[in-house]
């Protein structure tokens, strides 16, 4: 006879199939469990998104590695903590928390099922551009929320460089387009500035010599000069807007800093007045020359006189003022340029980033972040320095330029080109044809060439002037060109010679005021001639005229 628990050990005894039927179905369902969970998290270990999984009350019950690396906490410093106060920034916290309570207590969410971006916070404080997907993962009387999350950091630096490329394209277009602009405006501008500049020397010169016993020839004398004077600051600026607009290499010559900083304040003396901001201007007498490229310090003197303008605009109120210094430091060899303002300063937390590219504090439309870095760029191109001076009491911001005084020796080693201003003896009584569409441009340097002691003749466009030299018995020793003409340029009349006269080629000079244009930029530079740009002097036509004089007569 057999006990009752003998019957229940007997029940229980594995049968032909090892286990009874109902035992075998719960330990394969307790089986599959735990390999859905181990999956389960294996997927959430192996994400490359944030998942974040809390209760009801808001508390993180998980916290996968995507979510460590991302904000910086371990899985055990996360679980247990309310989700606000980790992740949420300050400004989403009072819409989290009233969110929550209108879900929990209505259903409805604003969030939940869709994707949104916002900004999450790391363990340091620091802002992280995410975007989220949440949703609703409750489990019978349990809820839970899953939280899934993405970092967009690297999508929105790409999108902003993106963005920046576009725009830098888009200003160098409009750049290209500027400067093809200010070619055509340069050229139709400078022909009637030679005219008024060449024309009030040449009065001022006559006066000079044949009216100097005449009580009214120290007034003829002074209004030329004032004519003379005027038609020359035209001239620096076209110059300057040129200068500014080209792409070109560096172009060093003995340059005189106190010509570049007058050129700059002259530039920007009508903003500078119209924003009420007086500049003092202090150089000193015995200032050296130094071998530099007078172009590109003068874009770093005007960006950083503007610089100084829009700060002294903010601050506002009376005695604004700008001061720009220029003295010769003997025991170290350079010269140093100061520019110095009144106005706010530059704040002590951003002082070491304001040479840092596309950083600038001016509103979206004001401001690239690129003039100081290209600045200084510019300034230790030339082996020198531009820095931010130490705050001082009353000064709002001072910039320092330190220049090389660069030796002739130095210079001639580096192989640059030096301008010398020594030319060949004239040979008098030459021939020489201008070839000008504009006729008293044409009149004009003729005058001058006549006063400098040469005969001229005079055509009007290139075709003509090619006539000329066909029936020319080579009375015509030298040539003075404009580039562009109507009925034959000067590209093509120095061609026409190549083929014709090639004794010639090596006798023409260019005055133009077309430099910019990319057309003939590649001629000047194929042909090696000399050129003279408008508005000119009577010295540069002499000059040119002398060299080109001294390479007849050397043949």
């Amino acid at each position: 006879m057999t006990s009752g628990r003998d019957d229940a050990v007997k029940r229980h005894e594995p049968g032909a199939g090892g286990q009874p039927p109902g035992d075998k179905a719960f330990a394969g369902s307790r089986r599959q469990h735990a390999e859905s969970m181990a999956l389960h998290q294996s997927i959430i270990a192996t994400s490359l998104d944030c998942i974040i999984i809390v209760d009801g009350d808001g508390r993180v019950v998980d916290f996968n590695p995507a979510s460590e690396l991302l904000f910086g906490y371990s899985r055990a410093d996360a679980v247990g903590r309310e989700i606000g106060s980790l992740i949420i920034p300050d400004k989403y916290r009072a819409a989290h928390h009233e969110g929550m309570s209108r879900y929990m207590s209505t259903g409805v969410s604003r969030v939940i099922g869709k994707r949104v971006e916002l900004e999450a916070l790391g363990n340091e404080g620091q802002l992280i551009p995410v975007e989220l997907s949440l949703a609703d993962v409750s489990v019978g009387d349990q809820r839970f929320f899953t939280a899934h999350i993405r970092d967009l950091t690297a999508a929105k630096a790409a999108q902003f460089e993106i963005e920046r490329q576009r725009d830098a394209l888009y200003q160098k277009e409009k750049l290209a387009a500027l400067g093809s602009l200010l070619s055509g405006v340069a050229h139709e501008l400078n022909n009637p500035l030679s005219i008024v500049l060449g024309q009030a020397m040449m009065l001022r010169d006559r006066i000079s010599r044949e009216g100097a016993t005449l009580p009214i020839s120290r007034d003829l004398t002074e209004r030329a000069l004032r004519i003379e004077n005027a038609a020359n600051r035209c001239a620096r600026i076209v110059r300057t807007f040129l200068a500014m607009a080209r792409q070109r290499k560096a172009e060093r010559a003995y340059v005189a800093i106190g010509t570049i900083i007058g050129d700059a304040v002259d530039l920007l003396s009508y903003s500078l007045k119209t924003s009420d901001v007086a500049v003092d201007v202090r150089i000193d007498d015995d200032l050296p020359v130094t071998f530099a490229d007078a172009d590109l310090l003068h874009q770093v003197l005007v960006n950083l006189i503007v610089n100084a303008r829009q700060a002294l605009e903010e601050k506002g109120g009376p005695h604004r003022g700008i001061t720009l210094g220029a003295t010769h430091d003997s025991g170290s060899g350079v010269i140093l340029l100061t520019i110095r303002d009144n106005g706010p300063g530059i704040p002590a937390g951003i002082r070491n980033r304001i040479f840092d590219p596309f950083f600038t504090t001016k509103p979206q439309d004001h401001g690239t972040g690129i003039g100081l870095a290209v600045s200084r760029g510019l300034i230790e191109a030339h082996n020198g320095s531009l820095e931010l001076a130490e705050p001082q009491p009353a000064v709002g911001a001072e910039f320092v330029i330190r220049l090389p005084v660069t030796g002739r020796d130095i210079a001639e080693a580096a192989g640059d080109e030096i301008v010398t201003g020594s030319y060949a003896a004239a040979k008098r009584q030459a021939t020489v044809l201008i070839v000008d569409d504009e006729p008293d441009l044409a009149e004009l340097i003729a005058d001058i060439a006549a006063g400098h002691g040469y005969k001229t003749l005079i055509a009007h466009s290139g075709h003509a002037a090619e006539r000329l030299l066909a029936a020319d018995r080579n009375e015509i020793e030298m040539i003075l060109c404009d580039i562009r003409m109507p009925d034959g340029d000067g590209p093509g009349l120095y061609d026409w010679l190549s083929a014709n006269r090639p004794a010639l080629v090596h006798r023409i000079g260019f005055v133009t005021g077309d430099t910019l244009g990319p057309s003939a930029g590649r001629f000047l530079a194929r042909s090696g001639c000399p050129v003279i740009e408008k508005p000119f002097t009577p010295d540069d036509i002499g000059a040119v005229l002398k060299a080109l004089a001294g390479y007849a007569k050397s043949r």
